[in-house]
């Protein structure tokens, strides 16, 4: 046996490696060595090293004709396993996933909005608890933690968040008292941004907008491969973009702001309205908790109500413009929508597009439009973003989960 310190064989070269083998699943020692322009031994002993501490596994792979079948690499996807917590005003949802991205297990547990912080983290510590239960200590790498508003991700800080109420809250500090893991935190649309470039439609893509459509609107930004934090942290506020100078007033205060014509809680708003006043439609929310009010909406819409299809139509042009102007501004390869809205997919994604073709400067050829999708990690994508910042860290900082390690 022998030592590799890998101080020496640099953490930026294992870091080149793992996140070769991540967006080019089945990728051959060889097509690395290329790939990442190391040499073929520097690469053979990372590889060795990885498959040693179980992040990576290696396969056949498929072989035209005769001859030796190559060996083909992969992330393991059986021992490591990160813990991905989102927190919302109404419920926290939490999952365990592997290396690449599948929800091994998962909870949620409605909460009411009116209890404070400590008791809201208390449910995350017990989470945390019943999600790792069924796993050995080693395997669970650590804890992520996605939270509404402004993040202080580096002091594991809650700066301020409307939706919860909360301001200064020491979530790390806090959570730390009880459980015994690497803990990380960062802001919702941040998380969910990290889940669709890992694990979700921008997988290998390198300016991306992700869009999260619930009872808010705000919006991520992969710029050059790298998420993307502003200054001090304060970035995403995509619903308080304002598209309309005297338009609808917003919760925070100011007018004509995107927020205030899009979002989940609108929809269900606009709908209620239209019972009320005797509209023709084939919807009945009478009874009905938030989620299976969103669900009947979605339901009705997607079987050719005119009255549903209608508010989509006005939802999804005022969403094109804000998605126009981002656009303009950014020039992404790709825009994510994800959130409570993305269940509504073609609903939503149509006029949407409509818009975006009409609005955007200069008039761009189809060949250069980028292209707009719905998330593919659905209810779990802000968690799993969560958890991806466990990995993320790991693969950012090798040295901190492998140490010397003897192959």
């Amino acid at each position: 046996m022998r030592a590799i310190n890998i101080r020496k064989m640099h953490e930026t070269n294992i870091s080149l490696v793992l996140n070769a083998i991540r967006t080019n699943d089945g990728i051959s020692r060889y097509e690395i060595s290329k790939l990442t322009k190391l040499s073929p031994s520097a690469v053979s002993n990372i590889i060795d090293l990885l498959i040693k501490v179980g992040f990576v596994a290696e396969g056949p792979g498929e072989t035209k004709g005769a001859g030796r079948r190559p060996i083909r690499l992969s992330l393991n996807d059986e021992i490591h396993f990160p813990i991905g917590i989102e927190i919302e005003s109404d419920k926290i949802t939490g999952v365990v996933m592997n290396l690449v991205g599948d929800v091994i297990k998962q909870v949620t547990e409605v909460i009411s909005p009116e209890i404070e912080y400590k008791e809201i983290l208390t449910k995350v510590v017990d989470i945390y608890f019943r999600l790792s239960k069924d796993f050995k200590y080693d395997q669970i790498m650590g804890l992520g933690v996605a939270i509404p508003g402004i993040v202080d991700n580096k002091n594991g800080v809650s700066i301020f968040s409307e939706n919860l109420g909360w301001y200064k809250v020491p979530v790390v500090e806090f959570l730390k008292r009880e459980i015994q893991a690497p803990i990380f935190i960062d802001q919702n649309i941040k998380a969910v941004t990290l889940g669709e470039l890992w694990y979700g439609a921008g997988i290998g893509k390198k300016n991306i907008i992700c869009i999260r459509v619930g009872g808010g609107v705000s919006a991520g930004f992969v710029i050059d491969g790298s998420i993307y934090r502003g200054s001090n942290g304060i970035v995403g506020e995509f619903g308080h973009t304002v598209i309309d100078l005297d338009g609808n007033r917003c919760r925070c205060g100011g007018q004509g702001c995107l927020e205030s014509y899009v979002s989940t809680q609108i929809l269900i708003n606009k709908v209620l309205d239209g019972l009320k006043n005797k509209i023709y439609t084939q919807v009945s929310l009478k009874g009905k908790s938030r989620e299976e009010m969103l669900e009947e909406i979605i339901s009705a819409g997607k079987k050719g109500d005119r009255f549903i299809l209608n508010i989509f139509e006005e939802m999804g042009r005022y969403l094109g413009v804000g998605i126009s102007n981002l656009i303009n501004l950014f020039n992404p390869e790709m825009v994510i929508i994800a959130g409570g809205l993305a269940k509504a997919e073609e609903l939503l994604l149509e006029p949407v597009m409509r818009i975006v073709k009409l609005r955007t400067f200069p008039p761009i050829p189809d060949f250069a439009m980028p292209e707009i999708t719905i998330s593919k990690l659905g209810a779990f994508t802000c968690a799993i973003g969560a958890g991806t910042l466990v990995i993320e860290d790991i693969f950012l900082h090798p040295e901190k989960k492998l140490g010397e390690v003897k192959v």
